[in-house]
């Protein structure tokens, strides 16, 4: 690649660059922004729900509350009145035309639409509604039963019928009267008309000396009550609105039927003869467990909540009925929402400006440590002018850029030295080759000539004072030709004929023929192979030879005994096997180690080598692509390391 293409390549890489730090800001900014959005709408929705439920929850609990003080209230005004001298002294007396102007005042004054004077045996005395209606037998009433038993007051929730509702006028008896509405999700009616009515009953006893005279009796009608249930919309949900509609509904239920409620139909009517649902009906009339939920009631979805009314005797009669226009909270949840968004998208566009800024800004320096980058590639080694005004993280990274490029430069000059250092041995060893090669086929023959002659004379002066000196020269004469043969076997232009073989067996073949050689007599050979060594292609018997002689050289390094260790594992990060073969010898001086796999040089004695062998190793290995390096310590032992590609 020319400098141009380099220079045209960099500036590709650094765009790149701009455009992935940009994208991957960005990504985080949205990813994160929308993960935002989702946690905070849902925590939002969330805690407005928990927060709508809370409230008709505490709603519920308020108008039950209300009620029962209602009652409460009205219990104890009855139980007063029924104390005073004036109500005593003339029910003792049966005085009923001044009992009557009493009852009709406190009726008035107090908002009852029943107030009833009753004998001991269960018979009116006088009614409040209606002077001429006296005589009838009420005694079957639960309250008045429990009060003439107990002889003490009472206050609850009853039923009345029709029958005994017409004693009391016939606008109560009007007031009574409810068309049934058919409901969805209502349970099956089989009346068209409710004509019981529900009544907030009051009953307390009259004494007159510790003698029971009667049972004054007062009730409100809640059937058609507006002012009842309205009384308590208004102390609960005040006059809030949410478009038009008021937010807060109450109602009072007798069984199922609506009896008194401000909930509005389609017509703006108040909704009463419509019926509850079976599912509730089910839970809080029959169960007596409250009910709380999202509920179409009428014409709208309200945030209900439900609770049951009991008689004196604990019986079901009815339910209160609490709701919430959900219009409310579903209102808040949108502007919430709304705030929410316009602030992740203030948030979003502030992190967008943030995160190209900073891009811009770190970039910079990254493009000066590109441009010197090329500048390297062309050899030229410039260190970077790191500007002052630099922040300190960008002015490490340039200061370290700086020292590589120093390392870079001294590798450079390293390498450079030893590629020449390289290059002289190859020619050396090529030169060495070449002469050796020359030398033994000059001098191959002669030395046949001399071995020959001598072994002949050897036979014909055998027994004379000149066997031991031709002896003597036919030994010399065959060392001779071992150093030539050696010198034609380093020469030889040899191409190693390459097969797939597992190397852990041809180093256990070559180990069994040596195992059995005086030489390792005195040594343990460890094997320490991996199971699993991939195959490489090698040329069976110079792998062999290579493992054969260094053996051999490890076992003459160890003249007392010791340990050979020969090691095979598969690198599967480079995708080559190594082979270590390690001995505990006498080691190897480190002025030595430099000359080791040079020809001829060896540091054994005279006659016990010619310094070729690991010269051939070395040749061996080279021509399979392999390298091979040595460890050595004197006194420790030696360790060569040969790497082979696997292919």
């Amino acid at each position: 690649m020319n400098p141009k293409e380099l220079v045209k390549r960099l500036e590709t890489v650094r765009h790149s660059l701009r455009f992935k730090l940009i994208f991957g800001l960005l990504t985080i900014v949205f990813l994160m922004g929308a993960l935002s959005i989702y946690l905070g709408i849902s925590s939002i929705n969330r805690n407005v729900i928990r927060e709508a439920y809370d409230n008709v929850k505490n709603s519920l609990k308020a108008i039950n509350d209300l009620y029962q003080e209602e009652i409460k209230s009205r219990s104890k005004l009855i139980e007063y009145l029924s104390r005073t001298s004036e109500i005593v002294n003339a029910t003792a007396a049966g005085d009923r035309k001044y009992l009557y102007e009493k009852l009709l005042q406190i009726k008035e004054e107090f908002s009852f639409d029943i107030v009833n004077v009753v004998k001991p045996d269960g018979t009116i005395l006088v009614r409040a509604n209606n002077f001429d209606a006296y005589g009838d037998s009420v005694a079957h009433y639960k309250y008045i039963q429990w009060v003439l038993r107990n002889k003490k007051p009472a206050a609850g929730t009853g039923i009345l019928g029709y029958e005994n509702i017409k004693n009391e006028g016939p606008d109560l008896a009007e007031r009574t009267l409810i068309p049934i509405i058919p409901t969805p999700k209502a349970r099956p009616q089989r009346k068209e008309m409710e004509e019981r009515a529900l009544v907030l009953k009051t009953v307390s006893p009259i004494f007159r000396q510790g003698r029971l005279v009667g049972v004054l009796y007062a009730a409100v009608l809640l059937n058609n009550n507006d002012r009842f249930v309205d009384r308590f919309k208004k102390l609960i949900f005040k006059e809030e609105k949410v478009k038009g509609k008021d937010v807060g509904t109450t109602t009072i239920f007798l069984d199922d039927v609506r009896v008194a409620t401000n909930v509005l139909d389609k017509d703006g009517c108040r909704a009463v003869g419509t019926l509850v649902s079976e599912e509730v009906y089910r839970q809080v009339f029959e169960k007596g467990q409250d009910w709380l939920g999202k509920a179409f009631v009428v014409n709208d979805y309200y945030l209900s909540g439900y609770t049951r009314l009991t008689d004196v005797e604990g019986l079901p009669v009815g339910m209160l009925y609490v709701g919430i226009l959900e219009a409310k909270f579903t209102s808040i949840l949108r502007h919430t929402t709304i705030l929410y968004f316009m602030l992740i998208f203030l948030m979003t566009v502030i992190a967008v400006y943030v995160s190209t800024y900073l891009v811009n800004l770190y970039t910079r320096p990254i493009n000066r440590l590109i441009k010197a980058t090329s500048e390297i590639s062309k050899g030229n080694y410039h260190l970077l002018e790191i500007p002052a005004e630099e922040s300190a993280e960008i002015r490490e990274l340039e200061e370290y850029f700086n020292e590589m490029v120093k390392a870079v430069e001294e590798r450079d000059e390293r390498l450079r030295e030893l590629a020449e250092k390289t290059i002289l041995r190859s020619e050396k060893l090529a030169s060495i080759g070449r002469l050796a090669s020359g030398i033994a086929h000059e001098i191959n023959n002669p030395l046949t000539g001399i071995l020959t002659y001598s072994s002949l004379l050897a036979e014909e002066l055998k027994g004379t004072p000149y066997e031991e000196d031709l002896k003597t020269i036919k030994e010399e004469t065959l060392r001779c030709r071992k150093i030539v043969r050696g010198l034609l076997d380093f020469a030889r232009d040899y191409k190693p004929e390459k097969v797939s073989a597992n190397l852990n067996s041809l180093i256990e073949e070559a180990l069994q023929l040596l195992e059995k050689h005086v030489n390792f007599h005195n040594i343990k050979i460890v094997k320490d192979f991996e199971p699993n060594l991939p195959e490489v292609k090698v040329d069976a018997d110079e792998f062999r030879s290579v493992i054969n002689n260094l053996a051999v050289n490890a076992a003459d390094a160890m003249p007392n005994g010791g340990q050979l260790t020969i090691t095979t594992r598969f690198d599967q990060a480079n995708n080559q096997v190594i082979i270590r073969v390690a001995d505990t010898g006498v080691g190897i001086s480190q002025e030595n180690l430099k000359k080791i796999f040079e020809p001829f040089f060896t540091t054994k004695e005279k006659g016990k080598g010619t310094g070729l062998g690991l010269a051939m190793t070395y040749g061996v290995i080279k021509r399979h692509n392999g390298t091979i390096d040595v460890k050595s310590k004197v006194g420790e032992g030696t360790e060569f390391i040969i790497k082979l590609p696997v292919e």
